[in-house]
């Protein structure tokens, strides 16, 4: 009998209030669902063509029915729809109205060029020639073989002209036999135009035509 008399009594009022708000949340929550969708439905259907009309208006009505959706709720809905879509729209226009900025391609600038100036400049890259070679310019004997007869000597050598020294005048001669060394590095340096005619013979008799220095002891 004690147990009896301390087990709490559960009043059945209360369990029945816990139950009804459990209802009731589930029911709230599942007529916003039903509002979405049919907001979504409505949005779909402004976007379709007005030949589907009568058949759109029998899905709304029917939904409206099945889920208890007060003709202020479908008002309210196309209201809002409509203006979503005006405010798009002018969003739209204004960027439509906005002048574009022209696309710009940077063109090369044109230089004006002197053409005077320009041989000018050509012309100073060439290899300055030396008046006292007359019309013949010395660089241009470069790479050209000579037979020279160097003093004291009794035969000729065979020889290339490598380079040419602006400041003196001379060329530098190479021998063309590879066995043979040239001992005397001074001697390698020669003006030719002051090699006597009789110790100098140019390839194919083609001497150049070039001034002889007074005094060289060279002549014809």
């Amino acid at each position: 009998m004690a147990d009896h008399k301390d087990q709490r009594m559960i009043d059945p009022l209360e369990d029945m209030t816990d139950q009804s708000v459990e209802e009731d949340s589930k029911k709230q929550k599942l007529n916003e669902q039903q509002r979405r969708a049919f907001y979504a439905v409505l949005l779909a259907f402004r976007a379709e063509t007005l030949s589907s009309g009568n058949k759109r208006t029998q899905i709304i009505e029917k939904l409206m029915s099945e889920w208890s959706i007060a003709q202020e709720t479908l008002v309210s809905f196309e209201d809002n729809i409509q203006k979503n879509l005006v405010a798009h729209q002018e969003r739209v226009d204004s960027e439509v109205k906005e002048p574009k900025k022209p696309l710009t391609i940077s063109q090369p600038v044109k230089q004006n060029i002197d053409l005077g100036l320009f041989v000018t400049k050509l012309q100073a890259k060439k290899p300055t020639l030396c008046s006292s070679w007359g019309r013949v310019n010395p660089e241009a004997l470069v790479g050209r073989r000579v037979c020279v007869r160097m003093p004291g000597e009794d035969e000729f050598e065979v020889l290339v002209i490598k380079e040419f020294n602006a400041k003196d005048g001379t060329h530098r001669l190479a021998t063309v036999d590879p066995n043979v060394m040239w001992l005397n590095e001074t001697l390698s340096w020669i003006d030719v135009r002051k090699v006597p005619d009789e110790d100098i013979r140019w390839k194919n008799g083609e001497k150049p035509d070039f001034e002889t220095p007074p005094g060289s002891g060279a002549g014809h």
